[in-house]
C-alpha cells in the first residue's frame, strides 16, 4: 500500500472515530438537557440588562410531551400559553431593582421522532435600579406540579455561580 494511500485509509479511520464520538457526545449533552421533572435556566446579568434562558421538557410543564389527547390536556396546553404571554408570572426580580421584561424567545422544539419536546424560553429584563438588583424567584413552580426542579447557572460582574432551585427554594441570589 503506497504511503498517499494509507494516509487516506488512516485519514478516514480518524474522521469515522471523530464522527462517533462527536455522536455520542450530542447524545450524551441531549440526553443530560432533557431530563423530566427538570428544568435548567441560565441568568446573565451586565449592567442594567439580564437576560433569562430557561429550558425544560415540556413533560416537566404540562405532564406529557407528546400531541394531546384530552380536553384537560387541552386545557393544560392553553394554561401553559397563557403563563408563557406575561414572564413576569414565571420570574420575577426583587421589586428595588424596577426591572420590565420583554420575552425574546418562546419556542417548543421536537426531536427528530417527535417523542420528546423542550421549551426555549428567553427573557430580558431591563431594570431602573440595577445595585438594587439581589435575586430572582421562579414563580413555575407554582403552576407546574411536575416541575421539581431548576438547575440554575448565574454570570454577572460578581462571578460565576450555580444552584438548585426547587418549589420549597425558589428564590436565586443574584450577587
Amino acid at each position: 500500500m503506497s504511503i498517499i494511500r494509507q494516509l487516506a485509509h488512516f485519514s478516514c479511520i480518524i474522521f469515522a472515530l471523530g464522527a462517533v464520538s462527536l455522536s455520542a457526545l450530542a447524545q450524551q449533552k441531549h440526553s443530560h438537557a432533557h431530563e423530566h421533572g427538570k428544568g435548567n435556566l441560565e441568568i446573565t446579568l451586565e449592567k442594567n440588562r439580564v437576560i433569562s434562558r430557561f429550558t425544560s421538557p415540556l413533560q416537566a410543564l404540562l405532564g406529557f410531551e407528546r400531541l394531546p389527547k384530552t380536553q384537560a390536556e387541552n386545557d393544560a396546553i392553553a394554561a401553559l400559553n397563557q403563563l408563557l404571554l406575561n414572564p413576569a408570572t414565571l420570574f420575577s426580580m426583587n421589586a428595588e431593582a424596577e426591572c420590565k421584561p420583554t420575552i425574546l424567545e418562546n419556542k417548543i422544539v421536537r426531536d427528530t421522532a417527535n417523542k420528546h419536546a423542550d421549551l426555549h424560553y428567553q427573557v430580558e429584563f431591563i431594570c431602573a435600579k440595577p445595585a438594587a438588583l439581589k435575586q430572582m424567584t421562579i414563580l413555575l413552580f407554582k403552576d407546574t406540579k411536575h416541575l421539581k426542579e431548576v438547575r440554575v447557572e448565574f454570570v454577572g460582574p460578581s462571578g460565576q455561580k450555580s444552584s438548585m432551585a426547587t418549589a420549597k427554594s425558589s428564590t436565586v441570589t443574584l450577587n
